[in-house]
């Protein structure tokens, strides 16, 4: 259903629409803490860190993917705020151009330096052929995973929040029945959790776009739509690009960090696989009322109601701070059973010192996120609605002030405090990029 953002209270709108979003959202996630969870108690702790170790690159490539694909949600969004579906229809059309030809750019470039990439990160020798052999099929479907973002994207940059849910629920579904059928059934290993990834991905994106554009006539496209110019083009680019890039830039920071937790042992490296995953799905909500602030704050900005993207702000915020409350509280009070999830019984009875510092890595990382999560949530907030206006400077800023932040602090604080320091890295990037943007988005509202 489309929805109009640019009429009614900014809470109850914002609340609306973000409901179908974090539902999706937080069960994407749940399939993913499935995906993993399957993998450590059929295959044994160490594909788990393999697996985990390839997070850092996984975000590198897909995250800059993610940043394009929403950027052009933006601009659709600020046309059909406008109410200019001639010019709507336009941008849908170029934008799906600008995504082929990124598939195939981030395809040939993440599989052609794969090797040296994992090299770089310090992989360890006993989980090298877990990460290569999982993250190179990930890498070979780059383009479901661009394909289903897209779609999505059209769809919430009209309102409709609900319809990429649908087919979010039934792709997770799929997925984690694959993963049952390729890893327990025909044992094919972290290749067959990688396969399930991609083909669910690939089918969700083609049945999304082919109900997309039977149920709105508004979005079918003609020949015509397709006849872009390099101006129109970089007209998407100039505000896809910054979002990817900032993506990028955070995740070169957290390749860095991978790079400096991959000098511990293979037991850390899977206590902080594990307890990154639980800690993605608590930060989903804080993620997903960012995605609906920059669909809302750009309706409202092609319609001209900047007063409406104060209070939407103001709203989503106070929504997000008590979300937060409560991820925190589970974050730090079930630390344990929820690592507990990602081993099997034979991990369980192995070593004891082994176990405990599977358990001690996660349980350190989850604290330590549960307490500094109020600001990792806010950043959300603020910089998807400067996003959602068209500053995209001032998060790309942001990124980069994370990178700076997050390789300053990998470099030098693992050496003298050991793993203790690893989670406060991420931590001291939320914060520093937390303050940044608030200033930023103050600053800039002010002047309008």
């Amino acid at each position: 259903m489309i929805q109009d953002l640019t009429e009614g209270r900014p809470a109850k709108v914002i609340l609306v629409y973000s409901l179908p979003i974090i539902l999706g959202n937080v069960f994407q996630q749940i399939y993913n803490l499935v995906d993993i969870v399957i993998v450590g108690r059929c295959i044994g702790f160490q594909a788990l860190a393999g697996v985990g170790a390839t997070g850092g690159l996984n975000f590198l490539v897909l995250g800059f993917a993610m940043g394009i694909t929403s950027g052009l949600g933006i601009m659709i969004a600020q046309f059909f705020g406008a109410r200019d579906m001639v010019r709507m229809r336009q941008s849908i059309g170029t934008s799906l151009i600008i995504c082929v030809g990124l598939s195939v750019m981030l395809t040939l470039l993440a599989l052609g330096l794969l090797p040296a990439l994992l090299r770089f990160l310090n992989t360890p020798d006993s989980i090298y052929q877990y990460s290569y052999n999982y993250i190179s099929i990930i890498f070979a479907g780059i383009i479901a995973s661009v394909a289903y973002n897209m779609v999505s994207c059209i769809l919430r940059a009209l309102g409709d929040s609900r319809t990429p849910l649908y087919f979010l629920l039934f792709s997770s579904a799929l997925n984690v029945g694959l993963d049952l059928l390729c890893i327990a059934t025909f044992g094919w290993g972290v290749q067959g959790a990688a396969v399930a990834t991609v083909f669910a991905q690939m089918l969700s994106a083609a049945l999304c776009f082919a109900w997309a554009f039977h149920k709105y006539p508004e979005i079918r496209l003609h020949k015509d739509d397709f006849r872009t110019s390099w101006g129109f083009i970089w007209d998407h680019l100039a505000i896809g690009l910054p979002m990817a890039l900032q993506f990028s830039i955070t995740a070169v920071g957290v390749v860095i960090l991978q790079a400096a937790l991959n000098l511990f042992p293979d037991t850390y490296i899977a206590g902080f696989s594990a307890a990154n995953k639980v800690q993605n799905l608590g930060a989903t909500v804080g993620v997903s009322f960012g995605v609906s602030m920059a669909n809302y704050a750009g309706q409202n900005y092609g319609a001209g109601r900047i007063d409406r993207v104060r209070s939407g702000v103001r709203a989503t915020i106070f929504l997000t701070l008590c979300v937060c409350t409560v991820a925190s509280a589970i974050l730090w009070f079930f630390d344990e059973p929820l690592t507990a999830m990602f081993l099997d019984e034979n991990s369980l009875a192995d070593s004891a010192d082994r176990v405990s510092e599977i358990f001690y890595a996660a349980r350190l990382y989850l604290h330590v996120s549960a307490i500094f999560f109020p600001f990792l949530y806010v950043l959300f907030v603020y910089r998807n609605a400067l996003q959602g206006v068209g500053q995209t400077f001032w998060p790309l800023m942001a990124g980069v002030l994370e990178l700076v932040i997050r390789m300053g602090a990998s470099m030098t604080f693992p050496r003298f405090y050991g793993y203790p320091a690893i989670p406060l890295v991420d931590v001291m990037a939320w914060v520093g990029a937390c303050l940044w943007l608030a200033v930023s988005y103050y600053l800039l509202m002010n002047k309008r």
